[in-house]
C-alpha cells in the first residue's frame, strides 16, 4: 500500500478540518437535540474522512503482474538528411510531415509492439532501441528538426547500414518474435557513392516494406528549420530541388524481400500492408516482476463518499430543509 497524493497531504488536511470546523460550528448551534447533532457530526466525519483519502489517492503497489504485447519488433529507419524537408507533399508541405503520419499511423496499428528507431543524415543515429515505450518513439519523431545547407553533406543510404543490422541481428536472438522494418527515404544519393547492398539482411527479417517520399517534379527545401530562404544550388544558380529515386528504394526493398510503397501514390496500399502484418502477430505474455504498478482503490472510498452524501440530501429533505 502506498499514496499518490493529488495535492499534499498536510495542506488537504489543514483544508478539511477547517471546513469540519466550519461545519461543526454550524450543527451545535442548530436547534436539534444533542443525540441528533452527534449523528450529524458523525455522518459528515465519515464524508469528510473520505474526501482526505480520496485526495491522498491510495494505491496498491504490485511488483510482480503479467500483461500481454504482441510478438513484433518493428525497426523505423528513417531518412531525415535535408531532402526529406522538401515541400512536394500536397502542396507546400514537407515529405517529413508525410513520414511522420504514416508511422504514427503503423504504431497505432500494431500497437503492443515493440518499437525502435534509427535515423540517418551525416552519420546514423539510434534515437531508440526496441522498447515498450511507444510514447517515447512517437515523441522522438517530434524531434526531428529541418538541418541547414552548412551541416547537411550529402545523402548517403549506406549511413544507418551497421546500427540497422546490429539491431535486427538483437531482434533474431529473440525466441518467438518476429522483425519488421519500415525504411522511409526518399532513396536520395548526392555524393555520387554507390547503392549499398542490403540483401544480407533479407535472413533477419520477416516483413515491413520501403516507403518512398517526393515526386518526380521535385520540391525546393528551406536552408533550417524556419528558414525564409531555400537551399541553393550553386550549379545552377537557382534554388534546390530534391527529387524522388525510386529505382534506388526499389533496389533496396527487393533485397530486404519487402514491399514497395511510394506512400504520395500509393499510400493507402499501406495499411493493408500493415493490417496483415498485425493478424500474423501473436500474444506474448510478459512478466512486470521488479517493475512496480500502481493499481488505485480511491474510488471505493468516492462510491461510499457519494453514498453519505446522497443520504444526507435524504435527511435534509426529510427534515424540510430542501
Amino acid at each position: 500500500m502506498s499514496i499518490r497524493p493529488i495535492i499534499h497531504p498536510v495542506i488537504l488536511l489543514v483544508l478539511l478540518v477547517i471546513l469540519f470546523g466550519v461545519t461543526a460550528l454550524a450543527v451545535i448551534r442548530n436547534k436539534f437535540k444533542t443525540s441528533d447533532k452527534i449523528f450529524t457530526l458523525f455522518r459528515f466525519f465519515l464524508i469528510y474522512a473520505c474526501a482526505f483519502i480520496i485526495g491522498i489517492r491510495p494505491v496498491i503497489v504490485e511488483e510482480n503482474y503479467e500483461y500481454s504485447t504482441k510478438n513484433l519488433d518493428v525497426l523505423f529507419v528513417v531518412d531525415t538528411t535535408i531532402s526529406m524537408w522538401a515541400e512536394d507533399y500536397k502542396g507546400k508541405h514537407t515529405r517529413m510531415e508525410c513520414v511522420k503520419k504514416d508511422a504514427s499511423k503503423i504504431m497505432e496499428t500494431l500497437e503492443g509492439s515493440n518499437f525502435a528507431l534509427v535515423t540517418f543524415d551525416n552519420t546514423s543515429h539510434v534515437l531508440a532501441p526496441f522498447t515498450q515505450d511507444e510514447q517515447f518513439v512517437k515523441d522522438s519523431f517530434d524531434t526531428f528538426i529541418c538541418p541547414d545547407s552548412y551541416y547537411a553533406k550529402g545523402s548517403d543510404l549506406e549511413v544507418p547500414y551497421k546500427d540497422v543490422e546490429s539491431l535486427l541481428r538483437s531482434s533474431n536472438k529473440k525466441e518467438g518474435r518476429k522483425t519488421i522494418i519500415f525504411y522511409l527515404s526518399d532513396g536520395e544519393i548526392t555524393n555520387e557513392k554507390p547503392l549499398t547492398d542490403y540483401s544480407a539482411f533479407s535472413e533477419l527479417i520477416d516483413d515491413g516494406a520501403v516507403l518512398g517520399y517526393g515526386t518526380e517534379e521535385g520540391g525546393k527545401m528551406r536552408d533550417g528549420e524556419d528558414a525564409s530562404y531555400y537551399v541553393h544550388d550553386y550549379s545552377t544558380y537557382d534554388d534546390a530541388v530534391s527529387k524522388i529515386d525510386e529505382g534506388n528504394l526499389q533496389k533496396i526493398a527487393d533485397d530486404m524481400n519487402v514491399s514497395y510503397f511510394n506512400m504520395y501514390e500509393h499510400g493507402e496500399s499501406l495499411q493493408g500492408k500493415v493490417e496483415m502484418i498485425r493478424q500474423g502477430s501473436g500474444d506474448v505474455m510478459n512478466s512486470g516482476k521488479g517493475v512496480e504498478k500502481y493499481r488505485d482503490i480511491y474510488f471505493y472510498f468516492a462510491y461510499f463518499m457519494a453514498f453519505m452524501l446522497f443520504l444526507e440530501m435524504m435527511i435534509a429533505v426529510r427534515r424540510g430543509r430542501l
